[in-house]
């Protein structure tokens, strides 16, 4: 897929291509369609109470293998970029669709509800919104604790120095990455991501930062810090949306992803314990059971989603518009005990259950990632004590 400015688009779709419904995956910054490997193969596959799904997913301009193009870049550009893919993919396919975004690509789908509302509660029916915000990427008030003033100190030094000397930029990329094997052992990837942020996450960011060109790295960010939906989200609104942040987030803290739902009339919060910036990676079961969750939400709330693609815009509008009711997410204030993602009303009384979805959705998601429940969605419920409630804004 080629743009105006003669960017090469490389978008993969994968799934039944007469699936009730199609997911449209957009990555973050310095990431790629790669790294959604894993959702893509759990949501492609039918599990019990859990359809096959058309997944799509892209490589943002000047990520993975698409070109950068010669345009000026700032995130409107990418909203374009995300309605151009959406247009293709959905060309002679009327089942809804379901957005999700991490970090920049959350940006992205917030600057198409924008410039194109009038696709929201027709034919873009949820979205999901992970690690990403409002405005003021980047900010760091006067009261911020340490650690997110030294990480926002670090990505300006970071950035200027990029951006000053190409031979410079490719010194910094390596102090920031690190030994590959041991990315975190690197003084300034501590700094910036957290001494926590180590394992496997972290020895796939450093691989996904190296292959992004340095000056790329900087450039991008420039770009984000440009992003400024503020007020003019209310297209969201006429959809469900559901908004995760990790509670250790340097990058779009928890009071970010509360300014983002302040925004979006209906929006849903969720707030994980003890997870930072890459939430979706590290816990792809939160990805896979909010897409469920949303998808049983299109579908009124009732026991199953395989009759979502026949609702038609008329009936997904008019579920949206009953979001306010019981059966959707009811009351002004939910807290869902020992739950990872809740839909309101009848999640409240699932107890234990990893979506409120009914506790029958946890194993078959869990399973669908090739983890069993206890490795990933029970690790997260053993600390249900400490899960802020979701709250929903009216």
């Amino acid at each position: 897929m080629v743009t105006d400015d003669g960017a090469e688009l490389v978008v993969h779709t994968q799934g039944p291509a007469e699936a009730p419904a199609t997911v449209v995956l957009c990555h973050g910054w310095t990431m790629a369609a790669r790294d959604w490997r894993r959702h893509v193969d759990a949501l492609t596959r039918p599990r019990s109470g859990f359809p096959a799904l058309r997944v799509v997913g892209y490589d943002q301009r000047g990520h993975g293998r698409s070109t950068r193009g010669d345009a000026v870049l700032d995130m409107a550009l990418l909203g374009r970029d995300l309605g151009r893919v959406l247009d293709t993919v959905t060309d002679g396919y009327d089942g809804p669709v379901v957005l999700v975004g991490h970090s920049m690509g959350g940006m992205a789908i917030q600057q198409l509800a924008v410039e194109r509302p009038e696709l929201f509660g027709g034919r873009v029916a949820a979205v999901g919104l992970f690690s990403t915000c409002l405005d003021g990427v980047g900010a760091v008030t006067a009261d911020a604790p340490p650690a997110r003033r030294r990480a926002h100190a670090g990505w300006r030094a970071v950035v200027a120095g990029l951006l000053r000397s190409p031979g410079w930029a490719k010194a910094v990329h390596r102090l920031l990455t690190g030994p590959l094997t041991h990315p975190s052992t690197a003084p300034l990837w501590r700094v910036l991501f957290g001494a926590r942020h180590g394992g496997d996450t972290a020895r796939t960011d450093a691989r996904a930062l190296r292959a992004v060109p340095p000056l790329a790295v900087a450039e991008f960010y420039a770009a984000l810090t440009t992003h400024d939906c503020a007020g003019r989200l209310s297209a969201l609104g006429r959809v469900p949306t559901r908004v995760l942040v990790g509670a250790r987030d340097y990058y779009t803290p928890p009071e970010q992803a509360a300014r983002l739902v302040g925004d979006i009339p209906g929006a849903v919060l969720q707030t994980v314990p003890q997870q930072g910036h890459d939430l979706p990676y590290e816990r792809p079961v939160l990805v896979l059971e909010t897409v469920h969750a949303l998808l049983r939400e299109m579908a009124g709330g009732g026991g199953g989603v395989v009759g979502v693609r026949g609702a038609g815009d008329g009936a997904r509008s008019e579920a949206a518009g009953a979001r306010g009711g019981a059966g959707a997410v009811g009351g002004s204030a939910v807290s869902v005990s020992g739950s990872v993602v809740g839909t309101g009303g009848s999640a409240a009384e699932t107890g234990g259950s990893a979506v409120g979805a009914g506790a029958e959705a946890a194993s078959p998601v869990s399973e669908a990632v090739g983890r069993t429940p206890g490795a990933v969605a029970g690790s997260h419920e053993s600390r249900s004590a400490g899960v802020l409630p979701i709250t929903v804004v009216r």
